[in-house]
């Protein structure tokens, strides 16, 4: 495929390099960055180019990897230049398909939520497109951001709670790597050694969860011995509300999310 790409920061890169590293297309890219458009475009054998315009009437398929407060010029600039067949794909936080279809002029629009493991290919990934997208671009779609990590295809009413949930919970899991570490130090451990024991844990006991047909609470019952110390460890986090406060994180990103796609709805309907 002939892909574009407008905005190259730290999401937008990691789309091209998943594109790259999956092979076999061509990449227009731009940036308003000159010196780091140019930079991405030569680490990833790219096509910089100096106009949105420019990259928009290369490509079949777009993704627009710019901030939510961008993405109402970003459309504006694009949407002249695209073409019945061309294939949009957002990663804006808060932009609905709605808002994408009405800003592009167009039906063949996708929303995608993906989160900042996919910096290293261990990403989660969630999408959602219209219902009359065809198959064969959902599909395509799903091939597209593979090389990211996991994706799932989601109805776009999940997209906010998906958002609250691991578009946001890498920072709530790198808060428990840092609080178990510095745990950990108290302790007596380096802090090198506390570091790779909690970063290293949670790893593994992600690949578990991931890869056991049992449900976690299943797997964490068979290392708890009674009266033991992982029995005696769960109690303290139990008394000190780790269940509540994860809870609480994932119901405020959640509604942080929806505040941000209806302010942009908002804010549309003000200038017209």
């Amino acid at each position: 495929m002939k892909i574009g790409v407008i905005g190259v920061g730290n999401m937008g890169e990691a789309l091209v390099r998943g594109v790259h590293t999956a092979g076999g297309h061509t990449l227009f890219v731009y940036d308003l960055r000159g010196d780091h458009l140019r930079a991405v475009a030569t680490r990833y054998n790219a096509r910089p180019c100096s106009t949105v315009d420019e990259v928009v009437k290369g490509a079949e398929v777009v993704l627009l990897a710019v901030k939510p407060q961008q993405m109402e010029s970003a459309m504006a600039a694009a949407a002249p230049a695209g073409r019945p067949e061309t294939l949009w794909v957002s990663v804006a936080a808060g932009v609905t398909l709605a808002t994408l279809r009405a800003g592009l002029a167009s039906d063949r629009v996708v929303r995608v939520m993906p989160n900042t493991p996919a910096l290293i290919g261990e990403g989660m990934v969630c999408f959602a497109t219209a219902a009359d997208l065809p198959e064969a671009e959902r599909d395509r779609v799903a091939l597209l951001l593979a090389p990211l990590g996991r994706v799932e295809e989601v109805a776009e009413a999940q997209m906010d709670a998906v958002t609250g949930l691991s578009g946001s919970g890498p920072a709530y899991c790198l808060l428990i790597i840092e609080a178990l570490a510095e745990a950990g130090i108290a302790e007596g451990l380096p802090a090198p050694l506390a570091l790779e024991l909690a970063a290293q844990t949670l790893r593994g006991s992600a690949t578990l969860a991931l890869t056991s047909d049992d449900h976690p609470a299943l797997l964490r019952q068979r290392v708890t011995s009674p009266g033991g110390t992982t029995a005696r460890g769960l109690a303290a986090l139990e008394a000190g509300g780790l269940r509540a406060a994860l809870a609480a994180a994932v119901r405020a990103a959640t509604a942080r999310s929806r505040e941000l796609g209806e302010a942009q709805g908002r804010a549309k309907e003000s200038r017209r």
